[in-house]
């Protein structure tokens, strides 16, 4: 996609950071920055608990939550420093330790691309708003969303940054469907009509109804300060998002 394309972002939505040493990160996403003329963005975060069995069966440490979020800080600063520096950097921390090394990949985009932080609420919210550019929220609904940014604009003003220089977006499934056709979405996804709203808060599904409703949403989400939204179709030849470029989006052009 970086080499046909010239003018969208690329990134990453959220990268568990346990899976790669930070110079492996640094590496990658340098590349990728190349790849694509300066166009990276790099979401990052700490891992859920949903993934401690994963780690286990694979053989990479797994980390309590408290500890885990300790570490991403390190890991964070480490993939920064990488990332912006010139000749060699040492960095001595509790979890990763660099002697001398060599930033011989340095990125296009100056000082580094921008690191987005992937939280939903507490501590992450705190580690997005004192080391990210960017924060990427995740919640089960609007009401989940309201509060969770309401939480991190308290969290700036306790430590003096300001809430708007942090770029805000949203991860969230789609589902477009008119009137007749919601029993079929539903029938496709092998989700029943009384288990809809379960399957909603468990994919994390804002987006979903008729066009209009679709609109709404999203008018709503503008308004809140979510500059991005980052969209996932739930279905093979993904409609919805077709659905979303056709129809929907002719309403956002400025």
């Amino acid at each position: 996609m970086a080499v046909i394309t010239n003018r969208i972002r690329l990134g990453s939505v959220v990268l568990c950071y346990s899976y790669r040493h930070p110079a492996v990160l640094d590496k990658m996403a340098a590349t990728l920055d190349h790849f694509s003329g300066g166009r990276l963005e790099l979401g990052l975060g700490a891992g859920s608990e949903q993934q401690d069995e994963e780690h286990a069966a694979l053989g990479i440490p797994f980390l309590p939550a408290s500890e885990r979020i300790r570490q991403f800080r390190e890991y964070v600063d480490v993939v920064r420093l990488l990332l912006s520096c010139n000749g060699r950097v040492s960095y001595e921390g509790s979890y990763y330790v660099l002697r001398e090394a060599a930033c011989n990949n340095p990125p296009i985009q100056k000082p580094h691309p921008p690191i987005w932080i992937g939280a939903r609420r507490g501590k992450m919210l705190e580690v997005a708003a004192e080391i990210g550019e960017g924060l990427n929220l995740y919640c089960e609904d609007l009401e989940e969303l309201t509060q969770s940014l309401e939480t991190f604009s308290s969290i700036c003003e306790a430590r003096g940054i300001e809430p708007g220089r942090i770029r805000k977006s949203v991860f969230t499934s789609v589902l477009a469907y008119g009137g007749q056709q919601f029993r079929e979405k539903l029938r496709t996804l092998g989700t029943e009509l009384g288990s809809f709203d379960e399957f909603r808060r468990r994919t994390y599904m804002l987006l979903h109804g008729s066009v209009d409703t679709i609109i709404t949403t999203l008018e709503r989400l503008e308004e809140m300060g979510i500059s991005l939204v980052i969209l996932r179709d739930l279905e093979r030849d993904m409609p919805s998002i077709k659905t979303l470029a056709e129809e929907v989006l002719p309403s956002f052009r400025r």
